[in-house]
């Protein structure tokens, strides 16, 4: 541990934690870790004994060795089973421990602000929520585990040579030393030189490769595909350069591990052979004494990768910290009311001005009230901040100045676990996983059942859909909604967010990159979709550039930018601005000809 500082052992241990490994699956995987290769041990002992006896006594070979003959065969037989069990045990251990950090994880990212997540590279954050705790998983099997099994392995080999011949088992014990501590020193030292612009090189080729997955068509028009391939590439030479150099030491680490075997070997030979002239040493166990180090050093030679192994943990265990500790910080805990008129309801910003964490102020300050049941549709122009108006009302996003109430409480104070259950958001790119129709709307809400489900997509309109499915709501999905439309998958999207039981649904361009008028159709279904149940109204607030289906909303507000500031310039019926802005007349007569052009041609 001397290669790592105060600060990473203690993000181990932290880290380690978290993992909620069970105390008692671990103690049985270092044991049974032990019995295979004590079981390799044992077996270079008695064959050796065997054999050496067997030379002197070949007459009674049959009835003196029976024992001995019948434990060599038991040996290398539990040595495979002790193998198997120690995968099964270790194993278990450290995937368990997986899915609880990553769980942990994820809870804390959900109910922290948003800037928690915006802070990281997508790519970067990929990584972190991925590889970064698979690394501390391999804490378990890959570095504490072999350490656990090299400790009692060469404890079990020295005492049975030093029985035997207690000079050589001195020396056993300090080439297990050199083996177990030196070479691992030597692996971890190349580690750590090399293993934080590993971690770099691997978040950049994530984000890379993200970037190239998703704006492919987009960096095809702009000519930077070129560019990017060429960068991703870059990436990989460095990754293979540092994966190089860290090899020499691991090499060296190796190289010191053999010297040890020859070293305890020779040792075994030269003292065991004078031992034996002296007559303090049986020939039989002479033979046992040089050949038993051969198995014990087994343990030892995974020591070096046990110790890159903990530097790469150490590193990871650091970057999970550190956003988990972000998360934790940012996280609302007051659930105390700010002082607001009595009776107040619904959703209310006042004098709100709004922007990303640490940017420039986007737009505001802006003044709006939804009330319960209502439906409310913004509108504007691309960029102009309609989406980040939504993640700040959604109180994923905290206000530069002003205030968003949610009945009356100021929601940017409210825990998000608390905020979720009375509003749900549903972006544009929200995922549709590989799965049923049926668990991808229990996302939402886990006890939806089947008959709940099918009422569900009704209300969002795919009844004819999901009834000409060949399973129903069991059937399977391609990853990402790759075997159903996008029409379809807004719909789905919606069925999932009316699965919940928040009474505000935020929607963020739902009708994007649809055809005109199935767009239309889909926006009209959902700002109608909260007074579709007349026992459970629903408050709909949608973010979308298409005018034409606003007919459908209570309410329209209109964003517009003047003097560099975004403000509310118009906000009525659909009706009342048709009347009142030329230029919301305009737009909409617009997209009727676009989509009279579109079904001509």
């Amino acid at each position: 541990m001397g290669i790592l500082s105060a600060e990473e052992r203690r993000s181990v241990r932290r880290a380690f934690s978290l993992l909620e490994v069970s105390k008692g699956q671990f103690a049985w995987a270092i044991i049974s870790g032990a019995c295979a290769i004590g079981s390799a041990v044992g077996l270079a002992a008695v064959s050796a004994w065997l054999i050496a006896r067997a030379s002197i006594h070949p007459v009674n070979i049959m009835v003196d060795l029976a024992v001995a003959t019948t434990a060599v065969r038991a040996f290398g037989i539990s040595k495979a089973i002790f193998r198997y069990i120690t995968n099964l045990a270790s194993h278990k251990v450290a995937l368990f421990g997986m899915s609880t950090m990553r769980t942990r994880v994820y809870e804390s990212l959900a109910n922290s602000s948003t800037d928690v997540v915006t802070s990281v590279a997508r790519g970067d954050l990929l990584a972190r929520t991925g590889r970064d705790i698979d690394a501390v998983g391999d804490l378990v099997v890959r570095a504490l585990q072999p350490a656990g099994v090299a400790i009692i392995v060469s404890i079990i080999s020295v005492t049975i040579v030093g029985v035997l011949s207690p000079m050589t088992g001195l020396v056993l014990l300090l080439c297990l030393l050199v083996s177990g501590l030196l070479g691992p020193y030597m692996a971890m030292r190349g580690a750590r030189s090399a293993e934080q612009a590993h971690i770099q090189d691997r978040a950049d080729l994530a984000a890379n490769s993200l970037t190239l997955l998703e704006s492919a068509s987009e960096l095809r028009v702009s000519g930077r595909i070129a560019s990017m391939n060429k960068a991703a590439e870059r990436i990989e030479n460095r990754i293979f350069t540092n994966r190089d150099n860290a090899a020499k030491p691991n090499a060296l680490a190796a190289a010191i591990d053999v010297l040890a075997t020859g070293i305890s070997v020779v040792a075994a030979l030269i003292i065991g052979s004078a031992e034996v002239a002296a007559g303090t040493l049986a020939p039989v166990a002479m033979a046992v004494i040089v050949l038993t180090p051969l198995a014990a050093f087994e343990a030892t030679q995974l020591l070096s990768q046990a110790g890159v192994q903990l530097v790469r943990s150490a590193a990871a265990s650091e970057r999970i910290l550190s956003l988990l500790d972000r998360a934790d910080s940012n996280r609302s805990t007051t659930t105390e009311p700010v002082e607001v008129a009595e009776g107040e309801s619904g959703l209310i910003a006042e004098n709100l001005i709004i922007g990303w964490p640490d940017g420039p102020d986007v737009a505001g300050p802006l003044n709006l009230t939804v009330q319960p049941g209502q439906s409310l549709a913004i509108v504007g122009a691309s960029g102009i901040g309609k989406s980040t108006l939504l993640y700040t009302l959604s109180g994923m996003l905290s206000p530069h100045s002003g205030s968003v109430r949610l009945g009356g409480t100021e929601i940017s104070t409210l825990p998000r676990e608390t905020v979720s259950k009375d509003l749900i958001l549903t972006a544009e790119d929200a995922h549709i996983f590989a799965t049923t129709v049926l668990e991808n709307i229990r996302v939402a809400r886990g006890d939806v059942t089947e008959e709940e489900a099918i009422k569900l997509l009704k209300q969002a309109g795919l009844g004819e859909w999901i009834a000409g499915l060949p399973d129903g709501v069991n059937t399977l999905l391609g990853s990402d909604a790759s075997t159903i439309s996008g029409g379809e998958r807004r719909r789905l999207l919606l069925a999932r967010a009316l699965a919940s039981h928040a009474q505000y649904l935020l929607l963020d361009e739902p009708g994007e990159h649809l055809e005109g008028e199935m767009a239309d159709r889909l926006i009209r279904d959902l700002l109608g979709a909260g007074k579709t149940d007349p026992d459970n109204l629903r408050t709909v607030i949608l973010v979308t550039h298409r005018l034409t289906p606003l007919d459908a909303a209570d309410r329209v507000i209109v964003l517009s930018e003047e003097s560099g500031h975004t403000i509310v310039k118009a906000a009525g019926t659909h009706e009342e601005l048709i009347e009142l802005l030329p230029e919301y007349r305009w737009s909409i007569s617009r997209e009727k000809t676009q989509d009279t052009s579109l079904l001509q041609g």
